[in-house]
């Protein structure tokens, strides 16, 4: 055992790294001083690719004798200094934070030890010290309450989220959905940042009920005005997902495994940043016309004066409502005229308002408001403004987190009845089925996600205008109406996409299963069809098996009955097209090919080193003739 008044120079000699609960605190403090250390690990957004913030994870805890940093936590905690280990830990991270050179507007994410909300101020104070010692503000700062401690049971939890919001510190609820989650905390703590668990996240792409829950979490998160990270993603597909149902930030091994050396630290990463250009590009009908709608109204940061709020008031705006931000730009939530005109009207009312004495702060007028960053799909925005609640005027609207503008709910109404409209002009008159403007963006936007397989299947109508010449336009629409209802329910269990081309080309379009799968599923179609479509023959013709028509050169000769060919374009997980020339000139060879298979069903896959070869080579006829080609069910 060591003894008070040691040299610690030779304590640290003779330390061994087995450290006893019977040690001295100020022995232990010493040594983890000396051998502790923090990596950090990137936030990043996931629309633009630039880095957000940084978590600070502790690193060397062997050196202690203990397994995890949590450990390190309960040893402190035991030998009773476990808040001068956090406040020397603090200064520790910090200092590193502090010397990332292109930090620029980026948070630091520091976790909290709740057993700390016993220590007189928390060490909010302290902290904010050791912030202003490197010219920090505390709004460079997100302290994370851990969801694998019960805060159902910390009475002190309130005074700590206020105490920490009136510093400017943010707060963010880390490992949401694990342990002891529960929605009251969300009520209680209203944090600005929801991090997910990485249970949820791992292999997300092949889970329903994973991708079900955290779009719940996720929508739960927006509607409340927080923002999401994803953590624990590494993987291109688990990205994906995450990306498409709208979770705002993401930290994982697929950007960067934890750092100490601060030369690693970069401002942004192109590459998640070039994955979704396409992603953008699909959307960009969507993000025009929500551009047209956003209103800049003027914010007003969280430590503003009433007077301020007052004279905003009765600046005439057209809206009754002020969005309020904190220092970093980001939205807290709105000011309503509604909450304050009583005051205001009443006798002496706003000198009420002005009077310093009086808590009459900002903070205390505020509502939490849905919140959604620019490039949100719409239908994501107009379900955040789903609600009885006729304090949700709107969404505020961000980019890469920052204040950006307001988006009113009579807005997005406005948006969303001019692209049902558009979808109205694009639908086939006749089948009431997509058009091939609603094809041919379903079609770019899936080549680009990678999360999970996918097939295009475009389907052309064997001998349909001879047989049209022959019985009539009428009879030619029926045939058309046949087979809109038979893909049409054959879309329907499999969730597929349908769509009508355009004359007697159809579309299907399926999502996770394998390609044997749909060329069977193909196949099957392909039967039916001929096998009804004999119905709208004549006797004579149904028994021969052809009629006699003039053909495209004006020469009679004889057609098969109606059929069908199908040209499948398989994607397999894991790979995205970006390049919209190759997708096109690989889907018109297939249907070529289709009209000269056998059975007619012919089915090409994309494997990942062909993908990427064509794609580097820019050289689409490359792809078609090494791509691996399938007929028939034995596919």
């Amino acid at each position: 055992m060591f003894k008070d008044g040691l040299d610690v120079n030779a304590i640290n000699q003779e330390w061994t790294g087995a450290l006893r609960l019977d040690r001295n605190p100020q022995i232990f403090l010493t040594n983890a001083a000396a051998v502790l250390d923090y990596a950090l690990q990137p936030i990043v957004d996931t629309h633009t690719g630039d880095v957000y913030g940084y978590e600070a994870l502790l690193r060397n805890v062997d050196q202690l004798d203990c397994a995890t940093p949590g450990a390190v936590f309960d040893l402190a905690h035991d030998l009773g200094c476990l808040a001068p280990l956090e406040l020397l830990l603090r200064r520790m991270a910090i200092e590193k934070y502090a010397g990332i050179r292109e930090r620029k507007a980026t948070r630091l994410f520091l976790n909290v030890d709740l057993r700390l909300l016993e220590t007189p101020g928390f060490l909010l104070q302290d902290t904010a010290t050791l912030l202003s010692q490197h010219r920090l503000a505390p709004s460079s700062v997100c302290l994370e309450i851990s969801e694998t401690n019960d805060t159902s049971t910390l009475s002190r939890l309130g005074d700590f989220v206020g105490k920490a919001r009136a510093l400017d510190f943010a707060i963010a609820i880390d490992d949401f959905g694990k342990g002891y989650s529960q929605l009251k905390s969300l009520y209680d703590i209203e944090p600005d940042i929801l991090k997910v668990d990485r249970f949820f996240v791992q292999a997300i792409q092949n889970d329903a009920r994973k991708r079900l829950l955290v779009t719940s979490m996720v929508d739960l998160a927006h509607v409340l005005g927080m923002r999401v990270v994803a953590e624990g993603v590494e993987t291109e597909a688990e990205l994906a997902v995450c990306r498409q149902i709208g979770c705002d930030l993401f930290q994982g091994y697929l950007v960067s495994r934890p750092f100490t050396c601060l030369d690693e630290a970069r401002p942004r990463y192109e590459q998640f940043a070039a994955t979704q250009a396409s992603h953008h590009r699909s959307l960009k009908s969507d993000e025009q016309l929500i551009r047209r709608e956003i209103r800049p109204l003027v914010a007003l940061r969280d430590t503003a004066r009433m007077d301020d709020v007052l004279a905003l008031l009765r600046a005439g705006r057209a809206h009754p409502f002020i969005p309020v931000i904190n220092a970093a730009g980001e939205p807290r939530g709105l000011i309503q005229e509604s909450d304050i005109k009583n005051l205001i009207y009443l006798p002496f009312g706003q000198d009420l308002l002005r009077n310093k004495s009086v808590n009459n702060q900002l903070r205390n007028f505020l509502h939490r408001c849905p919140v959604a960053d620019l490039h949100s799909r719409l239908d994501h925005l107009i379900g955040m403004t789903a609600t009885d609640d006729d304090k949700t005027a709107g969404v505020i609207i961000t980019k890469n987190g920052k204040y950006y503008g307001f988006l009113t709910t009579s807005s997005l109404l406005k948006i969303a009845n001019e692209i049902r409209m558009r979808a109205a002009e694009d639908q086939n008159p006749l089948t009431k089925l997509p058009g091939n403007l609603s094809v041919t963006a379903f079609v770019f936007e899936e080549a680009s996600a990678s999360a999970a397989d996918r097939s295009f299947c475009y389907i052309d109508l064997d001998n349909f205008k001879p047989f049209n010449d022959t019985y009539g336009f009428r009879t030619g629409d029926r045939a058309l109406l046949l087979f809109s209802e038979l893909i049409k329910r054959l879309a329907g269990p499999s969730r597929a996409f349908a769509g009508h081309v355009g004359g007697d080309d159809f579309f299907i379009g399926l999502k996770n299963r394998d390609v044997a799968a749909v060329v069977q599923m193909m196949a099957g179609l392909r039967d039916e069809f001929r096998h009804q479509a004999e119905s709208f023959y004549d006797a004579e013709h149904r028994e021969t098996g052809f009629i006699t028509a003039r053909d495209r050169s004006g020469l009679e000769r004889r057609f098969p009955l109606l059929s069908c060919s199908v040209a499948i374009l398989h994607l397999p997980q894991g790979v995205a097209i970006e390049n919209h020339d190759l997708l096109v000139r690989q889907i018109a060879r297939l249907k070529t090919d289709a009209k000269a298979a056998p059975d007619g069903v012919i089915a090409a896959t994309f494997g990942p080193s062909l993908a990427d070869a064509a794609t580097e080579s820019g050289v689409a006829e490359k792809a078609a003739r090494t791509v691996r080609i399938c007929t028939g069910p034995a596919c």
